[in-house]
């Protein structure tokens, strides 16, 4: 099984929880059953979903001064989870190269959303790579 999709499910799961935040251990029961994850990627998909979900503040913080005329509340869920999965995975996984990140939240957006959002998406976490290696090699 292929880390994109891999990256695609938790993204899937992520996006359904932020629909329905009830039950999430159930919720995730339910989805692994419909779209089972090898237990040699089990910990990729449960990184992302768990870091996500327990740093969604965090995120929303670094992502919302780069909005252009949107904000967070106004941002489409689709494009806010890909947001902040690609976000997630710039800012914490050393091993995904940042533009990686970026690629697959373009992908996702192009799977999932409109061809405005995939530009917007691209934009955005271009000007976020820019601003985190800027203040990385400040540090």
């Amino acid at each position: 099984m292929k880390r994109s999709l891999v990256r695609e499910y938790a993204f899937m799961f992520l996006f359904q929880i932020e629909i329905q935040p009830e039950n999430v251990d159930e919720q995730m029961k339910n989805f692994l059953a419909n779209y089972p994850v090898s237990d040699r990627q089990m910990d990729f998909f449960e990184t992302r979903i768990n870091g996500v979900i327990s740093e969604k503040k965090v995120l929303d913080n670094i992502l919302e001064p780069f909005l252009v005329k949107w904000t967070l509340d106004r941002l489409p869920k689709v494009d806010l989870t890909i947001l902040r999965l690609a976000i997630y995975e710039m800012k914490y996984m050393e091993d995904i190269p940042n533009n990686v990140a970026i690629s697959e939240a373009v992908r996702l957006a192009k799977t999932y959303s409109g061809d405005d959002s995939r530009s917007y998406i691209n934009a955005i976490l271009g000007n976020i790579d820019r601003e985190i290696l800027k203040e990385s090699k400040s540090e």
